[in-house]
């Protein structure tokens, strides 16, 4: 399965993006992740039920104090859907694009 994950709220600067990372990562999920001026976006490949838990993890970002990430809405487009866009480049395992 393959998702695109589009992640608003605080999350630039605060580590959001090797969070990710490690996250998928702990999920067998392969991937990329990359900064956008409205938030973060996240492409995932792999099995459904990780896709869902990462998701599910991500929404549930609320920062405790003064640094770290806030996450505030998640848009999922799921392959075959009308908003899916494909992975921007090429990749193997999970990457961060900086």
């Amino acid at each position: 399965m393959k998702a695109l994950v589009l992640v608003y709220g605080d999350v630039h600067g605060v580590g959001f993006r090797s969070y990710a990372k490690r996250l998928a990562q702990q999920l067998n999920l392969a991937g990329l992740v990359r900064n956008e001026p409205q938030g973060v976006k996240v492409f995932l490949d792999g099995d459904k039920t990780a896709i869902e838990k990462f998701i599910v993890t991500v929404q549930n970002i609320k920062s405790s104090g003064f640094f770290g990430p806030h996450v505030e809405k998640v848009e999922v487009h799921n392959e075959g859907e009308k908003r899916f866009q494909p992975a921007w480049r090429s990749y193997e395992g999970f990457e961060v694009d900086y």
